[in-house]
C-alpha cells in the first residue's frame, strides 16, 4: 500500500475531527450547544476516526 492512503486517511480524520469541534464551537457560541452534546459528538467522532483508521488494515 502506498503511502498516499494513509495521507488520504490521516487527512480524512483530521478534517473530521476538527469539523466536528468547530460545528460545536458555532453551536456553543450561539447558545444551542450543551457539554454534553459536544462530549457526545467528540466520542461519536472520535469512533468514526478509529474505524476510518481500520479500514487501512482491510487492504
Amino acid at each position: 500500500m502506498s503511502g498516499s492512503h494513509h495521507d488520504d486517511h490521516l487527512r480524512q480524520n483530521i478534517a473530521l475531527a476538527l469539523g466536528i469541534k468547530a460545528v460545536f464551537l458555532v453551536l456553543t457560541l450561539a447558545g444551542m450547544g450543551t457539554i454534553w452534546m459536544a462530549v457526545f459528538a467528540d466520542m461519536g467522532a472520535s469512533l468514526m476516526v478509529v474505524f476510518n483508521g481500520l479500514r487501512l488494515l482491510r487492504r
